[in-house]
């Protein structure tokens, strides 16, 4: 007897369409996002031919802020990934395919998480990377600026030690990690909730939340003006960054999952 809530084999063929879908519909628009590098590399250099005269491709910060505003967009995108669920015959289409609600919030979780991100990372530095290979003025492949960046840090955490300041570099960023997840859970969610105005529904929420958070904190700080003047001691500087990190690696983790029963929530409960 086949299980209503979990089959593998299901989930599998599931798992296939849903990618299929995904690419008609959505996938494309991830791939073309890692052709922002080509995109900023012929805007670069035609402006340096004009303005200079000379040839000069995009530096590697350039090419690395190019990098972040596509992952930005990247997540603002999730509100279409799936947007099409809410739409009267999309989304009953959906609804009558073969899968429990569980396997296709695996598949979700999956392509949301995995998938897209990574297709953005693995064709922005390819086409990074072919554009260092033929033109030496582009400098370093933005992939291999990561070493020294690990680096550069390491050594900045250090310095820090020897005055007197030890910071885990692991609970930096796993927070960081939890944070971006966190945000394309969130856009993903608002994707299957509106109707319409899908990312200004979940920019106003962000900004109603904002301001909640804004008020909130600025009663702590102005209730604990003392405490914070105190920071200027070393030992208690390193000890409220530590606690911070932790507190915001655990806020992360709760919004994770909270979203992501949310997500499935709204999986269980979507009907046309």
């Amino acid at each position: 007897m086949i299980n209503e809530t979990f089959s593998f084999p299901r989930f599998r063929n599931y798992f296939v369409y849903d990618l299929k879908q995904l690419w008609r519909n959505n996938g494309r628009a991830v791939i073309v996002l890692g052709g922002l590098s080509l995109l900023s590399y012929l805007l670069w250099v035609t402006c340096a031919l004009i303005f200079t005269h000379g040839w000069q491709a995009p530096t590697l910060a350039a090419r690395g802020t190019i990098f972040y505003i596509g992952a930005l967009i990247l997540v603002l995108y999730n509100t279409r990934s799936y947007g099409y669920l809410t739409e009267k015959k999309a989304g009953s289409a959906w609804l009558m395919v073969p899968a429990s609600a569980l396997e296709k919030f695996i598949s979700m979780m999956i392509i949301t998480v995995f998938v897209f991100p990574l297709a953005y990372v693995a064709s922005y530095m390819l086409i990074d990377g072919v554009i260092c290979l033929i033109d030496s003025t582009a400098g370093q492949a933005l992939i291999g600026g990561i070493g020294p960046l690990t680096q550069m840090i390491s050594e900045g955490l250090e310095r820090a030690g020897e005055q007197g300041l030890s910071f885990n570099l692991s609970a930096l960023a796993f927070p960081v990690l939890l944070q971006f997840i966190s945000n394309l859970l969130y856009f993903l969610l608002c994707g299957i909730c509106f109707k319409k105005w899908k990312l200004i529904g979940a920019f106003g929420i962000l900004v109603g939340v904002e301001i909640v958070i804004t008020a909130v904190l600025s009663i702590i700080t102005l209730g604990n003006v003392e405490w914070f003047n105190n920071l200027n001691d070393v030992a208690s500087l390193e000890s409220f960054m530590n606690a911070a990190m932790t507190v915001a690696g655990f806020i992360n983790a709760a919004l994770v999952l909270g979203l992501g029963w949310g997500i499935y929530h709204r999986i269980k409960t979507l009907k046309h």
